[in-house]
């Protein structure tokens, strides 16, 4: 289990553990509160990838990485991010102002999503 793993991380210099998706059924706010008490007081390394925010506002930056949308250059640190910086709010910022070298999000044409559900409806007849 996930949990068996973190226990291992947490208590074993020696162990690398890479998970995907660990935010994968696990309350947000625990979450960072584990991420936090792993990052701090850990001995092993922990790696994943994870859809949730949380992390940014629990981990040292230096920590983290980010995908890109580029292919050639898939994964990136943000750059000129102050130590009084809330990382999940530069996030979202850089998501809209797009600061980074590479691009962490393709805009979203709100249209053909609405127009995606509404020919998914007709082929299901809802």
């Amino acid at each position: 289990s996930i949990l068996q793993l973190l226990i291992v991380v947490y208590n074993n210099d020696s162990i690398t553990v890479a998970i995907d998706e660990l935010d994968s059924g696990i309350f947000e706010y625990l979450l960072g509160e584990i991420l936090r008490i792993i990052s701090e007081k850990g001995n092993g390394q922990l790696i994943f990838t994870s859809h949730n925010l949380r992390p940014l506002e629990t981990i040292d930056k230096g920590f983290i990485a980010f995908t890109t949308t580029n292919v050639n250059n898939r994964y990136i640190r943000f750059s000129n991010v102050k130590n009084n910086n809330n990382l999940r709010d530069f996030y979202y910022r850089d998501i809209i102002l797009g600061e980074q070298d590479e691009p962490v999000y393709e805009t979203t044409n709100n249209y053909e999503i609405a127009l995606a559900f509404r020919e998914a409806g007709d082929i299901s007849g809802s």
